[in-house]
């Protein structure tokens, strides 16, 4: 039987990747960024900032330098502002253009313009910023125009870090003070960020942002990325659920609102210890271990937990799958609205594989077997996390399931098999 042992550096966090990247047009000077993500979703970051006039130098596969000039020095661009698969990127970069004396363009593959856009873009005409539509109502494409925004205070229905990312930005370029409160903690690398490059933030609770009018560029700053618990989450179950696995996984990620993956796996039996913990750029990082324990035992997980960790979801159902007892999942709406419904996707291809699952509401349940058949088809959907989905409950199950995209992996973790490849060994 397939084990998997050995050390492996993942690459860089996708989502600090995305901010850094962003918030280096607050500031006037050279920006060092390492550690970045590979991720094609982050390229696409890159070209609109190109679009929209930062001076860009990709130094090497995971170092860059940005040449800012500030927000003023930012042009209208001769493009339309392609996100490709990116809601991060079409939502992040919707904020930071709100402000703009210009109008700009957005659009995105047929996955991302059937995402929707309209709990940020609603908002963002709030605070003075025009919008049209050009195709479906709250979804790209659409044309944003900037004007001159006024601070508002949003109480937001979704614990969503993307939107309160995304109108904190909109709030540095609008009179009065924008303040942003969330149902529920998310993953905070927003305020960590700026508070580490000197971006004035006000916090009164842990869910709660304010910031007011930026009145001078910030100054450049030097950033290392620590690796994508996200990422990292393939490896942690395969690891926890494959007999005879050890694994470490270097410099790992650890904020607070992503660590969903450790806690379920943990509270399903699985050892996981926690190495050289420390800060950089002001997240907490670490090496993480993840030995094999033995059968795990069942967990629910309900909507109050799923921002730390909605992404994990599917990987974790192959967890769910192999162990002991039962796998269930509450208020889990926001698998919907992914790259692709990840809900249908799950239960389909979970079924198909031989796993007892059941849709319940907005969530599932499957009654766990200590197997995965297998012997099945995997439909990804291009969905690259459903995809990657798949290649692990082949290396799970009893026969052979055959993963239909694998070139879709490309958009957040291009060396996903190299390294799955790299750890395995039979």
């Amino acid at each position: 039987m397939t084990r998997l042992k050995g050390r492996l550096q993942v690459p860089g966090d996708k989502s600090i990747s995305h901010r850094a990247l962003i918030f280096a047009a607050l500031s006037k000077g050279k920006t060092q960024i390492s550690g970045l993500s590979s991720a094609v979703d982050c390229l696409s970051t890159v070209a609109c900032l190109k679009t929209v006039g930062l001076d860009i130098d990709v130094k090497g596969s995971a170092d860059i330098c940005i040449n800012a000039k500030g927000l003023e020095s930012l042009v209208s661009p001769s493009a339309v502002l392609d996100a490709a698969n990116s809601g991060t990127t079409m939502r992040l970069l919707s904020g930071l253009m709100a402000g703009s004396k210009f109008s700009c363009c957005f659009d995105g593959d047929a996955s991302l313009r059937r995402r929707p856009m309209g709990r940020l873009l609603d908002p963002l005409r709030a605070m003075g910023a025009t919008v049209e539509y050009e195709n479906v109502e709250g979804g790209a494409l659409f044309r944003l125009i900037g004007g001159n925004l006024v601070g508002k205070e949003f109480h937001l229905d979704v614990a969503s870090a993307q939107l309160q990312t995304a109108l904190l930005l909109a709030g540095l370029q609008a009179s009065g003070k924008t303040t942003i409160v969330l149902p529920g903690l998310v993953r905070d690398h927003t305020t960590r960020l700026f508070k580490h490059i000197g971006v004035p933030l006000e916090q009164t609770a842990a869910n709660t942002a304010a910031v007011t009018k930026l009145s001078a560029p910030i100054s450049p700053f030097v950033l290392k990325i620590p690796g994508d618990i996200s990422s990292a989450a393939f490896f942690m179950v395969a690891a926890a659920c494959l007999p005879g696995s050890e694994i470490v996984l270097t410099n790992l990620g650890l904020n607070p609102g992503r660590c969903l993956i450790i806690d379920v796996l943990q509270e399903m039996g699985a050892h996981i210890e926690i190495l050289s913990r420390r800060e950089e750029g002001g997240e907490p990082v670490g090496d993480v271990l993840v030995r094999y324990n033995g059968l795990l035992s069942g967990a629910t997980i309900d909507g109050k937990r799923l921002a730390s960790g909605v992404d994990e979801i599917p990987v974790l159902s192959l967890a769910g799958a192999l162990c002991g007892g039962t796998f269930l999942v509450r208020d889990a709406a926001e698998l919907k609205v992914k790259e692709s419904d990840r809900l249908a996707s799950l239960i389909t291809n979970l079924s198909q594989a031989g796993v007892a699952i059941v849709q319940e509401g907005d969530g599932f349940k499957i009654n766990g077997a200590n197997k995965i058949k297998g012997g099945s088809f995997w439909k990804s959907n291009g969905d690259h996390r459903m995809a990657m989905t798949g290649i692990i409950a082949d290396l799970l199950s009893q026969e052979e399931i055959a993963v239909d995209d694998r070139e879709c992996i490309v958009v957040s973790y291009p060396s996903f098999l190299a390294d799955l490849s790299a750890l395995s060994l039979g």
